[in-house]
C-alpha cells in the first residue's frame, strides 16, 4: 500500500528539512530535568495524549521531492511505535547532572533518521534525579512553537489535570488571568478547563523571543500583504516599502566579520548552563538603567564572551548574534501540522564597551533601534523566499542562507516560560532549556528560559571552536554577578 500524504511542507519547513550536514544539523535539542526519577510509562503515555494525539506531525515521517518544482510532504507513517522514538538510559555513575551533561552532548551530533517521524526522546534515570532529553527536526518545528508543545504535555498539579478539585463557583481559576475573567463552575466539563490552563501557558512561551521586537505600523501591514508560501517574490514589497530597509539589508547581507579566533565548526559538541538567577533581581537590575531583562541578559552574554577571549589572549571586539522573533498571534491554537512562523534579527553584542554597565546601555540602546526596524519582515521574507528556491535546488538554498549568517557567531533565544511549576508524571520540573539550530557556520547557542521566578542560561559550542564552554559559563557568571549587582543596590 503507498504512503499516505498527509500535507504538503510550507516553504519555510522544506527549506529547514533539507540544510542538514554533519558539522550543523537542524535538530532542536531540549532537556527538562527534575529531582527524582520519572515513571517512564507514565512519561511515555503523557508524551502520547499530550504531544502525539494532539498533533499529527508526530507520527508522520518525511517525503523528500526531487521533482523541480515539487514540495517535500509528511507522509502518514503506518509503522509508528512511540516506543521506538522514546527510550530509556540509565545514567551512571553519580547519576546527577555531569552525568545528564555527558549524555546530551553525545546525542547532540547524532542524525534522525529520515525514515521515520524527525523527533526522539530519551528519558534519564540517575540517582534521586531524573531528565527528559526530547530532539524535534526543525522541519517539524519552529523554537517557540516547540517550548509551546514541551509546555503543553506538563501539568499545573501533581496529580495531572484530571484529580485536583475543581474551584469553587466564585473564584477565577489562575489561568483566566491571562484569558477573559469569567468564573468556573464547578459543573463545567474538565476538557474547558484543561484547555484553560493550556492556553495560559502556551501564552506565556509565546511572547517574542526578542523581549519586545514588534514590527512597526507600516511594517505589520506589508506583513498582511505577504504569504510567503504561495509567492516568494513578495519579499521585494518590503525592499519597496519598509523604512531604513537598506540599512537593515547592510547590516544582514554585509555586516561587520567577527573578529574573533572562531573557525568553521566541526561535528562535535558541548552543553553547559549556568545556574539559575532570581527573576525579580534580574529585572530590578536592569530597571536601574532603564532596561529590559533581555537587554541585560544580552548583556552578561556580551560581557561573559568579552572576559573568555581575554583570558585567551586574544582580540575584543563586538560579535554578532541572531535572535529568532515570534511571529504567531498569542492567542492563536498551533495548528496540527505545527511549522516554523518566525524571522531573525541580528544583534551585535557590546563586546567593545569596557564596563558592564557600559555593556548594559549598550545592549539597551540597540535593542531598541532593532524593536523600531524592519529587519525582522526582511529575514522572514528572505527565510520564505530561499524556501521556494529550495524546492528546485538546495544547492541554491545553502549559499544564500550562508551569506545572511555569514558574520554571526551564533544563535540566542529568549522564551519566556510559565513563572509557577509545571509537572510531568507527577515530578515537578526544576528546569528546561532548548538550543535551536543554525545551518551555516555558526557555533555559539544561547538559549535564555526563564521559568518559575528564575532565568536560566545554557550554552552549547562546537568543540573546535570553544572546546573549554566550563570556562565559558565561568565567564558569564562573573559578568552576572557585576550586573546583578546594581539590583541589589
Amino acid at each position: 500500500m503507498a504512503d499516505q500524504v498527509r500535507a504538503e511542507l510550507s516553504a519555510n519547513d522544506s527549506l529547514w528539512l533539507t540544510l542538514d550536514t554533519p558539522e550543523n544539523l537542524m535538530i532542536i535539542d531540549t532537556v527538562l530535568w527534575f529531582h527524582h526519577r520519572l515513571d517512564p510509562e507514565a512519561v511515555i503515555r503523557q508524551v502520547q495524549e499530550r504531544v502525539v494525539d494532539r498533533y499529527p506531525v508526530f507520527h508522520w515521517k518525511p517525503r523528500f521531492s526531487d521533482s523541480p518544482g515539487a514540495r517535500h510532504a509528511w507522509l502518514e507513517d503506518p509503522d509508528f511505535d512511540i516506543h521506538r522514538h522514546i527510550t530509556v538510559h540509565e545514567l551512571g555513575g553519580a547519576g546527577g547532572r555531569a552525568e545528564m551533561q555527558s549524555f546530551l552532548e553525545a546525542r547532540m551530533s547524532e542524525p534522525l533518521d529520515p525514515a521515520r517521524p524527525l523527533w526522539r526522546a530519551y528519558i534519564l534515570e540517575g540517582n534521586d534525579f531524573g531528565a527528559l532529553m526530547i530532539r524535534f527536526h526543525h522541519a517539524i518545528a519552529d523554537g517557540t512553537a516547540l517550548a509551546r508543545v514541551l509546555l503543553e504535555m506538563t501539568t499545573e498539579h501533581p496529580e495531572g489535570d484530571y484529580e485536583h478539585p475543581e474551584p469553587d463557583e466564585d473564584r477565577i481559576h489562575p489561568a483566566d488571568q491571562t484569558g477573559t475573567q469569567e468564573p468556573v463552575a464547578t459543573d463545567r466539563p474538565s476538557r474547558r478547563k484543561r484547555d484553560r490552563a493550556r492556553q495560559a501557558v502556551t501564552q506565556a512561551a509565546t511572547l517574542p523571543l526578542a523581549a519586545g521586537v514588534q514590527a512597526t505600523s507600516g511594517a505589520a501591514k506589508l506583513l498582511e500583504m505577504l504569504d510567503l508560501d504561495r509567492e516568494g517574490s513578495r519579499v521585494a514589497l518590503i525592499a519597496d516599502h519598509a523604512v531604513g530597509t537598506a540599512d537593515a539589508l547592510d547590516k544582514i547581507l554585509v555586516g561587520t566579520p567577527p573578529k574573533a579566533p572562531f573557525t568553521r565548526p566541526g561535528i562535535a559538541k558541548r552543553a553547559d548552563w549556568a545556574p539559575a538567577h532570581d527573576l525579580d533581581l534580574v529585572k530590578r537590575a536592569a530597571k536601574t538603567r532603564g532596561a529590559t531583562v533581555n537587554d541585560l541578559m544580552l548583556a552578561g552574554l556580551a560581557g561573559g564572551l568579552r572576559r573568555y577571549l581575554e583570558a585567551r589572549g586574544e582580540p575584543i571586539s563586538d560579535l554578532m548574534t541572531v535572535i529568532p522573533v515570534n511571529l504567531r498571534p498569542v492567542d492563536d491554537p498551533l495548528p496540527e501540522q505545527l511549522g516554523n512562523k518566525f524571522a531573525l534579527v541580528t544583534f551585535m553584542l557590546p563586546l567593545d564597551e569596557d564596563t558592564p554597565v557600559d555593556r548594559l546601555d549598550e545592549a539597551h540602546r540597540r535593542m531598541e533601534v532593532i524593536k523600531s526596524g524592519p529587519e525582522a519582515l526582511l529575514t522572514f521574507g528572505a527565510i520564505g523566499a530561499l524556501g521556494i528556491v529550495g524546492t528546485f535546488s538546495i544547492g541554491a538554498s545553502r549559499p544564500v542562507i550562508e551569506v545572511l549568517l555569514t558574520n554571526a557567531i551564533g544563535i540566542t533565544t529568549n522564551v519566556p516560560g510559565p513563572q509557577h511549576p509545571r509537572y510531568l508524571a507527577g515530578q515537578e520540573m526544576v528546569g528546561i532549556l532548548g538550543w535551536v539550530p543554525a545551518a551555516a557556520g555558526l557555533s555559539v547557542y544561547t538559549c535564555i528560559f526563564s521559568y518559575n521566578n528564575e532565568i536560566r542560561v545554557g550554552f552549547k559550542t562546537d568543540v573546535k571552536v570553544i572546546p573549554d564552554i566550563s570556562n565559558l559559563v565561568a565567564a558569564y557568571n562573573a559578568e552576572m554577578d557585576e550586573l546583578l549587582g546594581l539590583g541589589a543596590q
